[in-house]
C-alpha cells in the first residue's frame, strides 16, 4: 500500500464517506419494502455501523470524521 500525504488521505476518506452515505441511502430505502421489523433491528442497532462510521451514533464513538479532523490538526496519523 501507497503512503499518502495528509491530503490525500482527507481526500480518500472523504470520498469513503460519500459511498457510505450513498449506501446507507440504499439500505434504508430497501428497508421500507421489507417487513417493519427488519428496518427497527437496523435502527436498534446503530444502523449496523453506519452511525458510528458516519459519526451519528454516540458522541464517545470515534468516526471517520474525527479522522479528518485530527489530521486536519496535524496530529501525526501515521504512528511514527
Amino acid at each position: 500500500m501507497t503512503e499518502l500525504s495528509p491530503e490525500e488521505a482527507i481526500t480518500e476518506i472523504q470520498q469513503a464517506l460519500e459511498l457510505i452515505e450513498e449506501a446507507q441511502e440504499l439500505v434504508e430505502s430497501a428497508l421500507q419494502s421489507l417487513p417493519d421489523h427488519m428496518g427497527s433491528h437496523f435502527e436498534a442497532y446503530g444502523k449496523y455501523g453506519f452511525d458510528q462510521l458516519l459519526n451519528n451514533g454516540n458522541r464517545y464513538d470515534y468516526g471517520l470524521q474525527d479522522i479528518i479532523d485530527e489530521v486536519e490538526q496535524g496530529e501525526d496519523y501515521r504512528g511514527k
